[in-house]
């Protein structure tokens, strides 16, 4: 048996035994979520995430697995703390850290930050640095933000983000334009993303996004050092439902296509997860 062949049968498994560990995980989230509400106001929230990809070509990149852990502590006045740790299957097993926040600034500004480390994992960047800035102007909300990342191989991107998000009633509107600066080589690109969504908090929320986009660096992990400069599309859609107060469950899908050539491919995902306060 191939190693790519073992992949997709450890992959057809995981599925398998999810699907035939749904019910009984139920009733384990359903007796958590008595607990919970035994305990008062919620000051924390668990979400737990189970991400599945397969890429194309296949021969190159196979299939790709990530589970994430989140833990949100809601304790403190204007402040909202998370921390997340996740485990990355690619071509081997490797695990990335993030630490952030969410901060209430005035009844109208409100921020995210957050830093992430990364095991050595082509995959995963050495290190990354996002923060955000929303200012409500009353159904429209300003978005700005900026970030950093460097990889393993001395690969650095900054990048400035900014647009507008329309919130009335159900309905949540926004578009987020993105600059991104790649060094070495002075590499610019842009990226557009659309996004709509539907719902209520503590009931349910469906979003679809839409990106296009141009990626453009120096690949310094092949020898010599190419530039790769692709066009890229990407469709997402996510739903989150309260089952009881106090939990839910998530599931998403997505389509990317990276192009051809260099550290191009074409990805289709599934997601699933849960959440919990208590």
């Amino acid at each position: 048996m191939t190693h790519t062949t073992l992949r997709s049968v450890l992959l057809a498994a995981g599925l398998a035994a999810l699907s035939l560990t749904g019910a009984a995980a139920a009733r384990a989230a359903v007796g958590a979520e008595e607990w919970a509400r035994l305990r008062g106001a919620p000051g924390y929230r668990l979400d737990v995430d189970l991400q599945l990809d397969r890429l194309d070509p296949q021969d190159l990149y196979g299939n790709w697995a990530t589970g994430t852990a989140t833990l949100y502590v809601k304790t403190l006045p204007r402040l909202t703390p998370f921390v997340q740790v996740s485990v990355l299957e690619r071509e081997d097993v490797d695990a990335g850290f993030s630490v952030g926040t969410y901060a209430d600034w005035t009844g109208r500004l409100y921020s995210s930050t957050s830093f992430t480390a990364g095991g050595r994992s082509h995959y995963l960047q050495k290190n990354r640095w996002d923060h955000s800035f929303y200012l409500n102007t009353g159904p429209v909300t300003l978005v700005a933000g900026a970030g950093w990342l460097q990889d393993h191989d001395g690969h650095e991107d900054w990048s400035l983000a900014f647009g507008p998000r329309l919130w009335r009633g159900h309905l949540i509107l926004e578009y987020l334009a993105t600059r991104t600066e790649s060094d070495p080589g002075d590499h610019v690109g842009w990226k557009h993303r659309v996004s709509g969504g539907w719902g209520e908090e503590g009931r349910s929320w469906l979003f679809a996004n839409l990106t296009i986009g141009q990626e453009r660096y120096a690949a310094t992990w092949v020898t010599p050092i190419q530039d790769v400069d692709h066009d890229f599309y990407e469709i997402t859609a996510s739903l989150q439902r309260w089952v009881r107060p106090r939990l839910g469950y998530k599931l998403q899908a997505g389509w990317l296509d990276l192009g051809e050539g260099l550290d191009g491919y074409e990805k289709i995902g599934v997601g699933v997860g849960g959440f919990i306060e208590f």
